[in-house]
């Protein structure tokens, strides 16, 4: 979800972890020379979603200093079936909740306006829409949850290098 925090965490996280970090909206941007909201405004979502699936499976495959990688994705990335598919496979998923009244705040009015997925309509009815329609997503591809109301990016990063070391260790002890 748009305000859930994933960029603002992300590289707290991967420096908690030792792990190299990369947001895909950034990767995105890198690889097209176009700013996400420009390419969905003018290429459309279809086309963006389309570079999004590509900088997630070369990431996936990359192999980071290290050994490791956070990787901000963008709230919509699970709505292909082929991403979670590489996720289910190759990551740890940590969903980053948030409420849509507290993502409207945190977006602010600006925050808003760079996004065009939030366009037609209020900002609220934009992302309750969004948090209804990817919900059951989320749900399946999370490893783990970590609730954001009322935390911040660094309590939110402690809480998921949390998620994730208890993964690790459930993952170790299962092989």
């Amino acid at each position: 979800m748009p305000g859930a925090g994933k960029s603002a965490a992300a590289p707290l996280l991967a420096a908690a972890l030792g792990f190299a970090v990369l947001d895909l909206d950034l990767e995105v941007e890198r690889a097209s020379g176009i700013k996400v909201s420009e390419l969905i405004r003018t290429l459309g979502e279809a086309a963006f979603r389309e570079l999004e699936a590509r900088s997630l499976e070369v990431a996936l495959r990359g192999e980071p200093p290290g050994g490791g990688l956070v990787i901000a994705c963008g709230g919509g990335v699970l709505g292909r079936e082929e991403n979670r598919e590489r996720l289910r496979h190759d990551a740890c998923v940590i969903w980053l909740q948030v409420a849509p009244e507290t993502a409207t705040e945190r977006l602010g009015s600006l925050g808003r306006d760079a996004r065009p997925l939030l366009d037609g309509g209020t900002a609220l009815e934009r992302l309750e829409g969004l948090e209804a329609a990817r919900r059951e997503a989320y749900r399946a591809a999370a490893d783990a949850v970590v609730d954001t109301e009322g935390r911040s990016p660094a309590e939110v990063a402690e809480a998921a290098a949390a998620a994730w070391r208890e993964r690790s260790a459930w993952d170790s002890s299962a092989s």
